[in-house]
């Protein structure tokens, strides 16, 4: 699956959304004629930047980082006493992690080192609990994720050394959990585990800094 079709299908249901709710905004006045069982979902956008650490359950590879962007947005009517939202992420890899093999219970896996990436679009159902100050958060999604090793661990006489990528382009449900804190009405600040499901387990802690836009 292409990068490209990737990034459209995570958000094809969050912008219809968002288009449904600003067309009842907009165009519909009389309570009970809203999209959605007669009702509307108006809402705010929220941006954020996101940091995180990636890890890999496969044995060797130290962590990586990825910084990114967050795009999301959450709608006013309270669930459950808190909010629900859609959440977009896309997180590039800025640094890539080393495949060390004195970590390695299989020694002969990466006998010479080399680096790993892993890239990552995400889109989530988001819930965030009540609360003043201090509030959580869970969320599920889809997460498609550009896997890649790059290490010298193909050897012969006729070519010596030689660089092997592996690389392995997966699309799975993906999983969250955090912990946030308000500070003033627009700004919030977040640490955050996220998993996935896979051959090799990646999953990352992270930190997000969203701005709720009035």
């Amino acid at each position: 699956m292409t990068t490209t079709k990737t990034f459209a299908q995570l958000l094809v249901l969050p912008a219809m959304l968002v288009s449904l709710s600003a067309t009842a905004a907009t165009e519909f006045d009389q309570p009970g004629d809203g999209p959605f069982f007669g009702e509307t979902a108006n809402g705010q956008w929220l941006i954020g930047a996101k940091y995180v650490e990636m890890n890999n359950s496969d044995d060797g590879l130290e962590s990586s980082n990825n910084t990114g962007v967050i795009l999301g947005y959450e709608f006013n009517r309270p669930v459950w006493k808190g909010k629900a939202a859609f959440e977009f992420q896309y997180l590039p890899s800025t640094s890539e992690g080393q495949v060390n093999d004195r970590f390695s219970t299989t020694p002969s896996a990466y006998p010479n080192g080399g680096e790993w990436e892993n890239p990552v679009y995400s889109g989530y159902v988001v819930y965030r609990t009540p609360g003043s100050v201090l509030y959580g958060k869970a969320k599920v999604g889809i997460v498609a994720s550009r896997f890649k090793i790059t290490t010298t661990n193909t050897e012969t006489e006729e070519n010596p050394g030689a660089e092997k990528i592996v690389q392995e382009n997966k699309t799975q449900i993906g999983y969250g959990l955090g912990l946030g804190v308000h500070i003033g009405r627009h700004f919030d600040l977040e640490l955050e585990y996220e998993g996935n499901q896979g051959k090799s387990q990646l999953y990352d802690f992270g930190l997000n800094a969203i701005v709720k836009l009035p």
